[in-house]
């Protein structure tokens, strides 16, 4: 979207795009829409679910707003994920169940239980420890005369101070120290843009803090994390119980947004002071100010700019029509310059008398640990007043690129006039076990391989046989229950006991009705739920139906060879591009009743969902938000789509479902919704990857190939076997809902089990040389490439067709490899091709 689209209050001014804040926050643009609009609807721009949304920029609209219950922390109106940020964040992981992304009454509830964790008698404990530690950092940054500030003193001392409130052992503080950079963009990165290394530091910084949960709860102490272990919602709410994932996550949240804020507002408030010297020498002179001052530099820094809501209806708010499912920030920022409530608000002044700031939010969402913040401005003022006389800018600030947190990524700064008083002697301490890179310590606690190491991508088998050496059955440090026998598989799947039980596991599969309430897919479910669903889904998916495809998809796959051929005689043709991706979502499309103009977009919100199979630790943020804008699309689609076949029914699977009954059941609109978005996704990637996988496979084995092609009707067998030995579908979670047993492992309710169906398609103790190709391979044993029991993949006949079809059609063509290792697709879950170029002969 060009500039000359946005609203010219704007100047051209995309709020949504990171990279425009590399000079701080934009106040003369905020500043123009306090006094000309207001409330304004921002375009979509750069947001990466490409949905617009509401800003609220006036003090008084926020006010207002933060007291409306009608704008949902969490999500609702509709909308699948919610969250406070512009881009939709996932429900179970983050929407719902972060206690910033909570609704009352459950928020409050929570907030009641654990908010003395960081305040109060825990505060006054934790103070004596986190002001040796200010002094410490900060004799230690201006011995030097000079250095970078957010690194020596800011960045240090605010993750240090928010570890030692959590009550993670001090041995461990600087490696952890290490992690949470990286997990918030200030080590290699700029911040906001995920990579491999800061995914990783987060879901290692999970790890780690469920084991102090787990030691919290065993021997409490005067930490936050002895509060969240303790803390039980009163029976009488009409409240479910506290999770134990609703507590884990408690050690990430305050990491996140316990540290970013003050790092940020003490970088902020020591640049302001060092640009306004006459106040800094005021503070040396009248320490009584300092209160005054904290709240000034809160005012001036406003290291949060925005939250997020989401209207859970229709309403008019201060004369902007706000629809159910849209979205509207909050832009604290704006606020805390507003003319109408502080007297000339761009002039940074300690002695102000009137300051009501919103640095911490307003009304039940503000935050909860608005003490510690003043807490930790104060110690590191304290230390500095103590000990130097200035403090000097040396060269230029540089600015993350963010609009989420005002970040200042470096700042070098000289110390002047430094007084010698002695730094406190540093403790004793035990050695940290903990390994300096954060990958290091997810493989060892929670996977017994790593999802984003380059070989596990190419070849993950011979992991998996490594894994197998240790038993079919094996535990993680963290409680993972990881199988990869085939009998042991086969029997978790068919286990009752072991299914979705609430869902966290997948949590952000589900879809909300327009009551905000969850509506899973029905592979997401138990029964009897799953097989109300099931069965109803079943009468309109027969097998009589998949198998009427096959023509079509001969028909199909000749014309797409025939093109192949063509553009073939020019240079290496991507038979991903050409064939792999059309064929299967040609005829999902068609067999749902979809027009052909719409299949474009089809794939690429397919291919995002298909990426999202992955859990959220292993995705970027924009990886996240394009999976829920893709699910978001597809259920507005199919709901359009629905109410014409209702209105007008053609021979189409979507009509088959509206019709479908089974004892007078009928699909409510959102189970109809859902499961046509389930069916049309996974369908779409599982089928696209068995297919490029099949013909690496093939290409890699050419005696297989030329025995293929000399028994074309024995491909039933050949996709089988091709299914076997390099599937799509590598590993999918179970909960365990009763105490039972895998094999002869026990395992308890509330465990994870994490079923490795590529380690059980290669087990040695079923399959003979089961690395090998082999399509004469007749072994007898049930494939468990599309899973097994009463979850067995409903989609699985029209895989198998489209798969028989396509690799028959393309075995018969005399082709190569154009590169020896194709490129692989990021994923943990879906294993298949980005690419697979072949030279046509």
């Amino acid at each position: 979207m060009s500039s000359e689209e946005f609203p010219p209050v704007l100047g051209g001014f995309d709020l949504s795009d990171r990279s425009r804040y590399a000079e701080g926050f934009p106040h003369d643009v905020f500043t123009r829409l306090r006094q000309e609009e207001g409330i304004l609807f921002h375009p979509p721009g750069k947001t990466a679910d490409g949905e617009g949304f509401w800003v609220l920029s006036r003090y008084e609209d926020m006010v207002a707003a933060a007291h409306d219950p009608v704008f949902s922390s969490q999500g609702g109106g509709g909308r699948t994920g919610g969250g406070t940020h512009i881009d939709d964040l996932a429900p179970g992981v983050h929407a719902g169940t972060l206690l910033n992304m909570m609704d009352d009454p459950r928020h409050q509830l929570i907030k009641d239980q654990v908010q003395p964790g960081a305040t109060g008698d825990t505060l006054a404990a934790v103070e004596p420890d986190l002001r040796a530690l200010a002094d410490s950092v900060v004799a230690d940054a201006v011995a030097k005369g000079e250095g970078e500030l957010i690194g020596d003193i800011a960045g240090q001392f605010a993750i240090k101070s928010a570890l030692r409130l959590l009550g993670a052992p001090r041995q461990d503080w600087d490696a952890l120290l290490g992690w949470v950079d990286v997990s918030t963009g200030f080590d290699d990165r700029e911040a906001g843009e995920d990579n491999e290394r800061s995914q990783m530091a987060r879901l290692a910084l999970y790890q780690y803090g469920t084991g102090v949960l787990k030691g919290k709860q065993a021997a409490p102490e005067a930490d936050l994390m002895s509060a969240v272990g303790r803390a039980e919602i009163p029976a009488d709410s009409g409240q479910p119980p506290l999770g134990q994932y609703e507590r884990e996550v408690f050690f990430n949240l305050t990491l996140g947004a316990g540290t970013e804020p003050p790092r940020n507002a003490i970088a902020l408030g020591l640049l302001a002071l060092a640009e306004h010297p006459d106040q800094w020498e005021a503070l040396r002179a009248d320490r009584s100010l300092l209160p005054g001052a904290i709240e000034e530099i809160l005012r001036w820094a406003s290291p949060t700019p925005y939250n997020r809501r989401t209207a859970t209806r229709d309403v008019e708010f201060r004369g902007a029509k706000i629809k159910a499912g849209d979205k509207v920030t909050f832009w604290w920022a704006s606020a805390n310059r507003d003319e109408t409530v502080f007297d000339d608000p761009f002039t940074f002044d300690i002695r102000r008398a009137h300051n009501p700031h919103l640095a911490f939010g307003f009304g039940g969402h503000s935050c909860m640990g608005e003490q510690m913040g003043r807490l930790d401005i104060r110690l590191i003022l304290e230390a500095l007043l103590d000990r130097v006389e200035r403090i000097r800018l040396t060269g230029p600030v540089e600015w993350a690129k963010d609009n989420k947190h005002t970040v200042i990524l470096r700042m070098p700064v000289a110390y002047d006039g430094v007084s010698a008083v002695p730094a406190p002697a540093a403790p004793e301490l035990p050695p940290s076990s903990l390994p300096q890179q954060a990958g290091q310590y997810i493989i060892s606690q929670m996977l017994p391989f790593n999802p984003f190491d380059p070989a596990f991508r190419d070849d993950p088998y011979p992991i998996y046989r490594r894994i197998a050496e240790k038993g079919p059955v094996v535990r993680t440090p963290a409680g993972t229950v990881v199988v990869t026998g085939h009998a042991e598989v086969t029997e978790a799947l068919a286990d009752p006991r072991n299914g979705w039980g609430d869902g966290h596991l997948v949590a952000d599969h589900f879809a909300k009705d327009a009551e905000g309430n969850p509506v899973r897919q029905f592979a997401f479910m138990d029964p009897p739920d799953h097989t109300r669903l099931r069965g109803l889904v079943s009468k309109a998916f027969t097998a009589k139906v998949v198998e009427g495809l096959r023509p079509r998809a001969e028909q199909l796959v000749a014309e797409l060879v025939a093109e192949a051929r063509a553009a073939g005689t020019t240079g290496p043709v991507d038979l991903m591009k050409a064939v792999a991706h059309p064929l299967p979502s040609i005829l999902l499309a068609e067999l749902m009743g979809v027009p052909a103009d719409n299949l474009a977009e089809f794939r690429a919100w397919s291919t995002a969902i298909g990426r999202g199979l992955d859990p959220d630790f292993v995705l970027t943020r924009d990886q996240v938000g394009q999976r829920q804008g893709g699910r978001e699309r597809f259920n507005r689609y199919f709901a359009e789509l629905a109410a014409q076949r209702r209105a007008e029914p053609a021979d189409d699977l979507i009509s088959a479902l509206v019709a479908a009954e089974q004892e007078g059941d009928k699909l409510t609109e959102s189970e109809l919704v859902t499961t046509c978005t389930l069916l049309i996704s996974a369908g779409y990637a599982l089928t696209v990857h068995l297919i490029g996988n099949g013909v690496l496979a093939l290409l890699r084995n050419p005696g297989q190939l030329a025995w293929l092609r000399a028994n074309p009707g024995e491909v039933a067998g050949a996709v089988e076997e091709l299914l076997r030995f390099d599937g799509p579908t590598q590993m999918i979670s179970r909960l365990v809902l009763e105490d039972t047993q895998v094999g002869e492992t026990p395992v308890k309710a509330g465990e994870t089990l994490l079923l490795v169906l590529g380690g059980a398609s290669r087990d040695p103790r079923v399959y003979e040389n089961p690395d090998e190709l082999n399509l004469t391979r007749r072994s007898g044993v049930r494939n468990l490439g599309f899973g097994h029991g009463i979850h067995y993949c409903i989609g699985a006949p029209l895989a198998r067709v489209t798969a028989q079809v396509a690799v028959g059609a393309l075995a018969r063509l005399d082709m190569r490899l154009a590169e020896e290792n194709p490129a692989r697709n990021e994923g943990m879950v879906v294993r298949g091709l980005a690419e697979l170029p072949v030279i046509l002969k």
